[in-house]
């Protein structure tokens, strides 16, 4: 029996895989870090001014 030429090696398909989770990995840091700058730079500029960026959620009161 030949082998198959167009399965890439079990090497390869390791090294492919590992690439795979690198980038995944580095892709949710990235986003992680970002989040972390945007909410720092929120912090400040809320303290600065003393005005609070409306969330979007909604409080539910009650009624006296």
């Amino acid at each position: 029996m030949m082998p198959d030429r167009d399965k890439p090696s079990s090497r390869r398909l390791t090294r492919a895989g590992l690439m795979v989770v690198v980038i995944l990995l580095a892709v949710i840091v990235l986003v992680f870090a970002a989040r972390n700058v945007w909410h720092a730079e929120e912090l400040k500029q809320e303290q600065q001014t003393g005005v609070k960026e409306h969330d979007g959620s909604q409080r539910m009161t009650k009624a006296g």
